[in-house]
């Protein structure tokens, strides 16, 4: 039997045999004939902590270098170079905070032991094959004696990617113990102190541009709250890498990321995984650039974003077939944008109070996961006498 689980590398506990990280890690399961009664016999259980000091925020993670895993570097031409000798340069930061999943299904799932040592797991997870996994490791069985199945659930939006599992190895090992049914699912309070949400960033940049809006040089640098494990956070970080430039060719470019080890409930994936900061972090700069000339985000936006062929990224992908310049074109005209520019700019002048915004901008977003394991998946399908079909994913 196993106590240690991980998304990537197993360091956490299913249940913590010495320090607790963070607000909610589990250290015992209370099983109970109802809800009520396990509630109630929860509420009795007295456990008593030597308090040690909590770092919550990536600035206190940083002041303390606490980390998890190595810095990351991507870098192509010579920013620092361009940048000292550059005369138009701006610098500055950005705070992107967390989001919760808020699914209308908390983590649930029930495990029930069957014959021979084997185990049927009705899990609310979007992992069914890391779900059996791990709960055949905590339990000591050979991964055949467990079969997970999902039938569908109340939201996923990647807050079930991960952290729905080590309730089901909890679960498991409850079933076990007893030799019965085992059902679990958390109160919505409990559920967001414990499950994570979307990383919070911090992005410090240094822009060097021309006089005509051209970015000439950017030397980024990423830290992400991972919480108290590293769960995906390193994907995650690797993504937002990848989209720190989002559509925009940028000549000379240096991104480094850290994840930063927090007493936080760890973060974990989330609907569009590292990608949506890394594009906020490139909009903020492009607009820092746009006040400091006097001119609209949209023409800096314009100027700079790939070319139709022949353009590579800093991550060294060559875009072949690279359509952003015509769709922009076409959507600018389609949508009216120079007349509705006109119309917002002339009631935002008749109007103190009242104000409206427009704002258009591109959006590069890549697919696959750097994490290469999540990019396979394999099917099943069953044809039968009648026609029908059975398909197993």
């Amino acid at each position: 039997m196993k106590n240690a689980w991980g998304a990537i590398i197993f360091d956490e506990e299913v249940f913590a045999t010495s320090d607790v990280y963070t607000t909610g890690q589990p250290i015992g399961i209370i099983v109970a004939d109802s809800h009520a009664l396990a509630r109630r016999a929860a509420s009795l259980v007295e456990v008593e902590y030597h308090t040690l000091d909590a770092i919550l925020t990536i600035e206190e993670a940083i002041a303390a270098s606490s980390y998890i895993g190595e810095a990351a570097t991507i870098q192509r031409g010579d920013p620092l170079s361009v940048l000292s000798s550059s005369t138009n340069v701006v610098e500055g930061e950005v705070r992107i905070g967390g989001q919760e999943h808020f699914y209308l299904e908390t983590q649930a799932s029930m495990v029930v032991p069957g014959e021979n040592n084997e185990f049927t797991v009705y899990a609310s997870t979007q992992n069914p094959t890391k779900t059996s996994n791990f709960v055949a490791a905590a339990i000591g069985v050979p991964k055949n004696k467990v079969t997970c199945k999902v039938k569908r659930m109340g939201g996923g939006f990647g807050g079930k990617e991960t952290r729905s599992v080590y309730v089901s190895m909890a679960l498991a090992v409850a079933a076990k113990k007893t030799g019965k049914p085992v059902r679990l699912m958390l109160d919505r309070d409990t559920d967001m102190c414990t499950a994570g949400q979307r990383h919070p960033f911090l992005l410090k940049y240094k822009i060097a541009y021309s006089d005509d809006g051209m970015l000439l040089a950017a030397d980024c640098h990423l830290f992400s709250n991972g919480g108290f494990s590293m769960d995906l956070s390193r994907p995650v970080l690797d993504r937002a890498m990848f989209h720190v430039e989002n559509a925009y060719n940028i000549p000379h470019l240096r991104v480094t990321g850290r994840i930063c080890r927090t007493n936080l409930p760890s973060n974990t994936a989330f609907r569009g995984f590292g990608g949506p900061q890394g594009i906020v972090s490139a909009e903020t700069y492009v607009e820092h650039v746009a006040r400091v000339l006097g001119k609209s985000p949209e023409e800096i936006r314009e100027k700079n974003m790939y070319a139709a062929r022949g353009a590579v990224t800093h991550y060294k992908q060559e875009l072949v077939d690279c359509h952003i310049r015509e769709m922009w074109a076409q959507v600018k005209e389609t949508s009216q944008f120079a007349q509705r520019r006109m119309a917002v700019d002339a009631f935002n002048g008749a109007n103190r109070w009242k104000k409206r915004g427009l704002a258009m901008m591109p959006v590069k977003f890549g697919m696959s996961f750097t994490a290469k394991f999540m990019n396979q998946a394999s099917a099943l399908v069953h044809v039968y006498t009648d026609g029908t079909v059975l398909v197993s994913h």
